[in-house]
């Protein structure tokens, strides 16, 4: 868990709730998650529900969105090892190309 020592204290608006929030994103980074929010709360409002209502939604949304971006990180990284085995026995086979002097005639 990051060190709440290192964080700043800053108020917020989200949901048109005001909150006291630690946080160490730098304010252009804080700006853009509460505008990315902000957004998916207001797509919402065409519902006509409560506030908590359009949050458990946009909860249950960024959820999905976590969910996803984690399985494609899972996905990138198989193939990224899959890649660096593949560049391991192609430098295999170049190595013992190079050992094999008959190799060159």
């Amino acid at each position: 868990m990051a060190d709440l020592n290192t964080h700043r204290p800053v108020t917020v608006t989200v949901a048109k709730e005001k909150l006291q929030i630690r946080t160490d994103l730098s304010d252009s980074d804080l700006q853009e998650v509460l505008g990315y929010i902000d957004e998916r709360f207001e797509s919402y409002a065409k519902y006509n529900l409560e506030a908590a209502k359009r949050l458990a939604l946009l909860a249950l949304d960024l959820g999905q969105q976590l969910f996803d971006a984690r399985k494609m990180l899972r996905q990138a990284k198989v193939q990224m090892d899959q890649m660096d085995q593949r560049l391991k026995d192609l430098s295999s086979l170049l190595d013992e190309g190079q050992d094999s002097p008959e190799a060159w005639k």
